[in-house]
């Protein structure tokens, strides 16, 4: 009996051993995934602000100038040149064709989607948001426990988006949610797993909204800086520019 209850015990200590190893290894290709900086896909458009007009000689119709007494030495210069060249009307240049317009019917390659998009919520400081409060508001808005021990929202039985604790390895205990406490919780998404990336970013960000305003936190975006409606827009631009 003790043989078969330590074969049990080494049994369950090398599953949890593997298990670690395995969420540790997730973690850390997510972390990495998520200091990557996120490339904006707007078009950059270059103006040829550094165009100056060449200078053009002027000549004066102005009866003053040309009644005005010359110079001697100049007049003297002058006399012979008038002499053999007679006076002939400059006949004004065509203005020149304009340049003819570049096709641009060529197609834009599309940029790849993100790889993941994060956003998470903090507990004002010195305090945590409790596991109870934050199962009911789980539960609520349809997020489910499952793989990993993480929460989970479902379509048709496939993960749209997943939401963990912000402390890693960012479980959370499922029979034993009323003991459990974090500073924060993270949601996040891998736009190239999902059917539909923008509905999906939308369903997530109107999660967070939802969950921030209940459990009194503040929103993040992926580099830890107040969630604001710009870094919103870049990152749909980048969703609808991938499409």
């Amino acid at each position: 009996m003790e043989k078969t209850t330590l074969r049990i015990i080494l049994a369950v200590a090398g599953i949890l051993l593997i298990l670690g190893i395995y969420l540790w290894d997730r973690w850390k290709r997510h972390k990495k995934a998520l200091d990557e900086e996120f490339a904006d896909l707007d078009a950059n458009i270059t103006w040829e602000d550094d165009f100056e007009p060449e200078e053009v000689d002027s000549i004066s119709l102005n009866p003053m100038e040309e009644s005005a007494p010359p110079d001697t030495e100049v007049l003297q210069d002058e006399q012979p040149a008038q002499a053999q060249d007679a006076p002939l009307e400059e006949t004004p240049e065509p203005p020149p064709e304009p340049a003819p317009e570049l096709e641009t019917g060529i197609k834009e390659e599309k940029a790849p989607l993100p790889e993941v998009i994060q956003v998470s919520i903090a507990a004002p400081e010195g305090q945590t948001f409790q596991g109870f409060a934050l199962l009911k508001a789980f539960q609520d808005l349809g997020l489910k426990h499952g793989d990993m021990d993480i929460f989970h929202f479902y379509q048709g039985g496939n993960i749209q988006f997943s939401l963990a604790s912000l402390v890693k390895p960012g479980t959370f205990p499922a029979d034993d949610m009323e003991n459990f406490n974090t500073p924060g919780i993270t949601l996040f998404m891998q736009p190239p797993l999902v059917n539909d990336p923008e509905a999906t970013f939308d369903r997530m960000m109107h999660t967070c909204h939802a969950l921030a305003k209940r459990l009194g936190g503040s929103e993040w975006d992926d580099q830890r800086q107040p969630l604001s409606a710009a870094k919103i827009s870049q990152w749909r631009r980048q969703l609808r520019g991938a499409r």
